[in-house]
């Protein structure tokens, strides 16, 4: 008799199958109906979920007014589910008050950067349960880009997706997350029960700074810093020149992008960008001819201009040499060579203002 009971535990759920295929479609809803009211009662949610679905599916397959009445609990039931579903944010996601904050967009898909994590939970009353093996559905509802879109909960109620790409970093992403399950190619979506995590660009502020050297010292008033600030507004970033006098050493560690140097200059999270401007003409020299010299003074200049977020990583870079300025003293011959260095600029950042813009879009 024991051997008899244990070759039918074996042989039934191979049997169950077969079963179901011999069963007319009212009564295989009624098997799933009651399934997933066993599962329910047994705190297997997600797969109470599941057998109403199916149920959903099979009065489609096989419509009938007994079919539709069949549908109908179903749809009742899984209503009456999703009222108690809710879709909590990972503590990642937290402020200290418990508030869900926003992500950084440029961070978004790159090391450091925090990827849309959620918690699914029935609740009762007071309590909630974690709700384990439910699909979650994660999509983009503002911009694009590359994610794993299907991710299933763990033990905890848990499931976070990875994003390795957002196709426009300098705008705005939100992604989604809500439950989607599906049986016999039938899908029902909880969007009810859903979490949107933000992902906001930076500031669109830039600050414009520019150093020119010679061997009178540094300029007062940098022409290129203005210069640059008209193209650059191009770029639908709102441009800050600054003609101030810097420190040449702290404006030469900003341009190797130390950060604290950036952040002395007013380059930070609410100026992240900056365009950086080094100029440097080398000494004049008094043209000499046969042995002879005259009241002219050359002198050569060269340029570098860097684009830099806040953080020192650099966005595009504009190398320009060889300007030579003319005049009757040394000082005319180098305020010469800042005018040239200056108009060269402007034309130069014009030529280059789309790969500006779309560097500007990169991680």
């Amino acid at each position: 008799m024991r051997i008899t009971c244990v070759l039918l535990g074996l042989l039934l759920p191979l049997a169950l199958p077969l079963l179901a295929e011999s069963l007319s479609p009212v009564a295989e809803m009624n098997s799933y109906l009651s399934k997933a009211r066993d599962a329910v009662d047994s705190n297997h949610l997600a797969e109470a979920i599941t057998s109403f679905v199916t149920v959903l599916a099979l009065a489609e397959e096989s419509p009938s007014s007994e079919g539709r009445d069949k549908a109908q609990t179903a749809a009742a039931e899984l209503a009456r589910i999703g009222t108690r579903l809710s879709l909590e944010p990972a503590g990642e996601w937290l402020d200290p008050k418990g508030s869900q904050i926003a992500a950084s967009a440029r961070q978004l898909g790159t090391v450091g950067g925090i990827s849309p994590s959620v918690y699914l939970f029935e609740n009762f009353g007071t309590g909630k349960s974690p709700v384990a093996d439910a699909p979650i559905h994660f999509q983009f509802v503002k911009n694009s880009g590359s994610l794993v879109a299907f991710v299933t909960t763990d033990a905890y109620g848990k499931a976070n997706t990875n994003v390795a790409k957002l196709d426009q970093g300098g705008s705005m992403a939100v992604i989604r997350a809500y439950p989607v399950f599906k049986a016999r190619g039938k899908a029902y979506a909880f969007q009810t029960v859903s979490r949107d995590f933000a992902y906001i660009p930076p500031s669109n502020v830039m600050r414009v700074l520019a150093l020119e050297s010679s061997e009178f010292g540094t300029s007062d008033n940098p022409r290129t810093a203005d210069v640059a600030a008209q193209v650059l507004k191009q770029t639908g970033l709102q441009v800050q020149p600054s003609n101030a006098k810097l420190a040449d050493a702290d404006f030469r560690r900003a341009y190797a992008g130390d950060a604290k140097s950036l952040a002395a200059l007013g380059v930070d999270a609410s100026s992240p960008y900056a365009g950086l401007i080094l100029v440097e003409v080398a000494p004049a020299r008094q043209m000499e001819l046969n042995g002879k010299k005259y009241n002219i003074y050359t002198a050569v200049a060269g340029l570098k201009f860097r684009l830099i977020r806040s953080d020192g990583s650099a966005v595009f870079s504009l190398p320009l040499d060889g300007f030579k300025g003319q005049g009757a003293s040394k000082e005319v011959a180098i305020a010469d060579a800042y005018r040239r260095v200056a108009e060269s600029l402007g034309s130069e950042l014009q030529k280059r203002l789309e790969d500006i813009r779309n560097s500007l879009t990169k991680d």
